[in-house]
C-alpha cells in the first residue's frame, strides 16, 4: 500500500493512466480541459522540476496555493509533495497566485494567468513575480526527487502524508464539485479520488442552468456539496 501521496498518485497512473482523471470547466470563459492521470503526471513533473531547478524548493519547505478552484491547484499540490515539500494554508516559502496577485511567498512568488493550457500572461506582471506559463514548458516531464517524502513527512499544515491518506474517504465515483480541491476542506476529496480510482468534474463559475446537462454529458455519479 502506498505510504506517501506521490506513491499513491503513481499507483493511480499505473492502474489507469489514460482514463479521465480531472475535467475542468470555467463557465465564465467557456474553457473545458480534460486531464488523464498520465497527462496530469506530465504537468506535475514539469512543475516539480520548475520548483526545484529554478526556485530551489527543498524538502521540508512550504508552498501556499492561492488559486481559485482550478486544475492547476491539483498540479501544484502533487508537485509540492513530489519534491518533498508540504502545503500550507498560511504563508509559504513559495506561493502560487492567480492574476489578482493576491498571495505572496516569503521567498518566491509565481503567478498563473489561468488561461487555457496554463498559458502565459499577455500583459506585464510585477517585477518580483514569476510567470508560471512562461517557464513551466521549458522543463522535462520526468521528475526524480532528490529527497522524496516519507509517510511521516509533513504534507499539509500539521498533517503528514500518512494522516491525509488515512483520513480520506475512498471516492470511486465520478463526482462534480465547485470547491477547491487543495483547500484544507477539499484535499480529502482529491486524495480519496486518487486512492480509489474515481474522477472529478471541477466547475468554476458554474452556470446553474447548465448543471443538469453537464451531469448527463459527463456521466457524473454524484454532486458534492461545497466545502
Amino acid at each position: 500500500m502506498a505510504a506517501t501521496l506521490p506513491e499513491l498518485f503513481s499507483a493511480a497512473v499505473r492502474r489507469d493512466g489514460a482514463s479521465p482523471f480531472l475535467t475542468y470547466y470555467d463557465d465564465a470563459s467557456g474553457e473545458r480541459i480534460e486531464l488523464s492521470a498520465l497527462t496530469t503526471a506530465n504537468w506535475v513533473a514539469k512543475t516539480a522540476n520548475l520548483l526545484v531547478d529554478e526556485y530551489d524548493l527543498e524538502a521540508g519547505e512550504t508552498v501556499a496555493i492561492g488559486l481559485p478552484p482550478h486544475w492547476l491547484g491539483v498540479v501544484w499540490a502533487l508537485s509540492t509533495w513530489s519534491a518533498g515539500a508540504s502545503l500550507t494554508s498560511g504563508e509559504g516559502a513559495i506561493a502560487i497566485t492567480g492574476p489578482d496577485f493576491g498571495l505572496r511567498g516569503s521567498r518566491e512568488t509565481i503567478a498563473s494567468a489561468l488561461l487555457p493550457l496554463g498559458g502565459r500572461f499577455r500583459e506585464p506582471i510585477p517585477d518580483d513575480v514569476h510567470d508560471y506559463g512562461a517557464e513551466v514548458y521549458n522543463h522535462p516531464d520526468v521528475f526524480v526527487p532528490f529527497d522524496p517524502p516519507a509517510a511521516d513527512s509533513p504534507a499539509y499544515d500539521t498533517s503528514t502524508h500518512a494522516d491525509l491518506i488515512a483520513a480520506a474517504k475512498p471516492v470511486a465515483e465520478r463526482v462534480l464539485t465547485t470547491a477547491s480541491l487543495v483547500s484544507p476542506e477539499g484535499i480529502g476529496t482529491l486524495v480519496g479520488v486518487i486512492a480509489a480510482g474515481g474522477s472529478i468534474v471541477l466547475c468554476r463559475n458554474l452556470d446553474e442552468a447548465k448543471l443538469d446537462r453537464r451531469i448527463a454529458d459527463e456521466k457524473v455519479d454524484r454532486v458534492l456539496e461545497d466545502n
